[in-house]
């Protein structure tokens, strides 16, 4: 075999590019999701904290009303009135901004988007180990394309707020990356590759 040969992948270059960007693009709308669920679920718990305190208040105030520690009854009356209505503007808002029903969208979208990403991951390294000839790499390419489509014309809105956090997660964090002794600390002795050094 020539130096020339040796040098030249088995695989179709361009092809590989287009799974490697068509990867990129799942990995972010992956960790998008599951940044915009933790956004909601902290919403949903904000409000529902708000709530029960604002509740345990209004019971307080009109336990005092009735059995007469506050002093004037037109304060009594507006203080249990102004909770009263506190109350109800939160559970209103609990009602239209439903909060724990996105944040669970958006899991389950990340979860479907997780199971592509992983099957982007399997193509990428059949490709480079040339495992897979291009013809069937191509068809593994148009189902994986389809399947992402299928999540994402079912998938809720994501918010800058998320994307900015995936992009801090997966850049700054390595959030979806492992060094090679990270990954040998979870396995056995036996499995590891860097037995030495872990």
């Amino acid at each position: 075999m020539t130096d020339e040969q040796a040098a030249t992948p088995d695989w179709d270059p361009y092809l590989l590019a287009q799974v490697r960007e068509a990867f990129g693009r799942v990995v972010y709308s992956h960790k998008t999701h599951e940044k915009q669920a933790d956004i909601c679920f902290a919403k949903h718990r904000w409000q529902q904290g708000v709530l029960i305190a604002l509740t345990a208040i209004s019971s307080g105030t009109f336990l005092a009303a009735v059995v007469g520690l506050l002093g004037s009854a037109v304060l009594t009356g507006l203080v249990t009135s102004s909770i009263a209505l506190l109350v109800s503007w939160m559970s209103l808002g609990a009602k239209t901004f439903k909060f724990e029903e996105e944040a669970d969208a958006h899991r389950d979208v990340a979860s479907r988007l997780w199971d592509v990403r992983e099957s982007y991951i399997s193509l990428i390294a059949d490709l480079m180990s040339s495992e897979v000839s291009d013809a069937v790499a191509r068809s593994r390419r148009d189902d994986l394309q389809e399947a992402a489509r299928e999540v994402y014309s079912a998938a809720p809105r994501t918010s800058g707020k998320a994307f900015d956090r995936a992009k801090g997660g997966l850049k700054n964090n390595e959030e979806m990356t492992f060094t090679s002794r990270e990954i040998d600390l979870f396995l056995p002795d036996a499995l590891r590759l860097d037995e030495g050094k872990a």
